[in-house]
């Protein structure tokens, strides 16, 4: 993914600002969702439940992204100005572009809902649900269209040439760039950025192996399986690179939360009794890889799997305590890190400049709920460590700004000792753990 060339891009400071925001280059009717006066005409009120063929309808599917990631929208982000000028088309052909995903999305008013969409409306709406699913899945609320992307509108499409398109178009989401949208990806010297984007990317692959194998087009199946092999190839390669190394422990774990998480994407894929028409051999060369038969990548998946079951389970949830505090949602500086090792992570949130002394409480007592609620968990922990070391007289000084409740858990022995642990500590016995569970201790 060409993430370098489009972030040193952003930067250039001899541009004209209203020729850079998207806003200088697309019609309104590509902001559909923001400001009053900037409403498109034909951006109409939301639709009702199942206004796409049983499906959420487009404006509603693009809401959530917007609800999710403003930023996205309202000219803002450092990355809008390397937008490519709109053009006229289908939206499954809007995506060769690495910002191709932002493309679709504000150009999501040329899809209309529709009760009975035709073989062309479900391929335009595949490529919106993946855009949208691209733009929102490592943000705090991200959009819920997993099962459409990986089998259902697959299986839907009727029509070889539509589906041909869409093949097409999965297999160019490798050239996506997702660096403005995600705070959760390991770049590895010369294998790339590898994050859960690679996962939503497996999955819609294996949507591809499923339509094509519905469809008994052997060539676009064999395609789609060379491209999966490709990717766990390439992650299993970047998770052996950096074991190899001392002292890249950290870096390890975060890799291990990411080849753990995409593995299962694949058999949440292919798994399913949508996949059946897939050849047993095919799917036995793609799932499971976490569980047997490690000779598979050189079992980089299975020693995942097995760092990640001891070390990092716990922080495997859906962060459901800080979709709640709609602060985290303002910037993409303020997108959630993997963890547990969030200590800068919280160093950001007690610098971030737009938010008074109450707000900064407010982003605190989310934290200190997700304490509360999801054992086991360290990374809100982590994230309490680094806003307090961060903010000047810490965090004590928001306690006038607390709640009871936040007040109480804010002074717990549980928080006090945990708190306790400098990041130097926490770290290294990270380090120390996972290369005792790599050796079988």
């Amino acid at each position: 993914m060409p993430t370098a060339p489009i972030l040193a891009e952003s930067t250039r400071k001899d541009r004209d600002p209203k020729a850079d925001s998207p806003r200088g280059r697309y019609p309104r009717s590509f902001f559909p969702m923001n400001t009053p006066g900037h409403r498109s005409a034909t951006w109409t009120a939301a639709e009702g439940r199942g206004a796409f063929g049983g499906f959420i309808g487009p404006r509603n599917l693009v809401e959530l992204v917007q609800s999710s990631a403003p930023w996205l929208f309202d000219g803002t982000h450092p990355l809008a100005r390397n937008l490519p000028d709109p053009r006229p088309g289908r939206l499954v052909d809007l995506g060769e572009h690495p910002l191709g995903w932002w493309t679709i999305l504000l150009a999501a008013d040329r899809l209309a809902a529709t009760d009975r969409p035709t073989p062309e409306d479900i391929a335009d709406y595949f490529a919106l649900s993946c855009a949208c699913h691209f733009a929102s899945v490592a943000t705090y609320v991200p959009t819920d269209v997993d099962a459409k992307i990986r089998r259902a509108l697959w299986i839907d499409q009727t029509d070889p040439r539509e589906l041909a398109r869409m093949h097409a178009f999965a297999l160019a989401l490798a050239g996506w760039d997702v660096s403005g949208v995600s705070a959760r990806i390991v770049q590895v010297e010369g294998l790339g950025p590898v994050s859960g984007h690679d996962g939503e990317r497996l999955s819609v692959l294996c949507g591809a192996l499923i339509g094509a194998s519905n469809a008994d087009d052997k060539d676009a199946a064999e395609a789609a399986a060379r491209a999966i092999d490709a990717e766990l190839a390439r992650e299993a390669r970047a998770f052996d690179l950096v074991r190899a190394r001392h002292g890249e422990e950290l870096r390890l774990l975060d890799l291990a939360t990411v080849l753990t998480h995409n593995q299962g994407d694949v058999m949440q894929s292919l798994g399913t009794k949508e996949a059946r028409c897939v050849p047993d051999a095919v799917r036995a060369r793609f799932t499971d890889l976490a569980r047997e038969r490690f000779e598979r990548y050189d079992g980089a998946f299975g020693s995942a799997a097995r760092l990640y079951k001891e070390l990092l389970s716990p922080e495997g949830h859906r962060h459901y305590p800080l979709r709640e505090v709609k602060l985290l949602r303002a910037s993409p500086a303020l997108l959630l890190p993997i963890g547990p090792f969030l200590d800068a992570f919280g160093e950001r949130l007690a610098r971030h400049p737009a938010w008074s002394a109450a707000q900064r409480a407010e982003v605190v007592t989310g934290l200190l709920e997700g304490c509360r609620k999801v054992a086991g968990q360290e990374g809100y922990y982590r994230a309490l460590c680094g806003f307090d070391a961060a903010l000047p007289g810490g965090i004590a000084a928001l306690e006038p700004h607390f709640a009871t409740a936040a007040r109480r858990e804010w002074k717990a022995d549980t928080t006090r000792k945990k708190l306790g642990v400098r990041r130097v500590s926490f770290e290294s016995s990270y380090q120390k753990r996972a290369r005792q569970v790599l050796q079988g201790g």
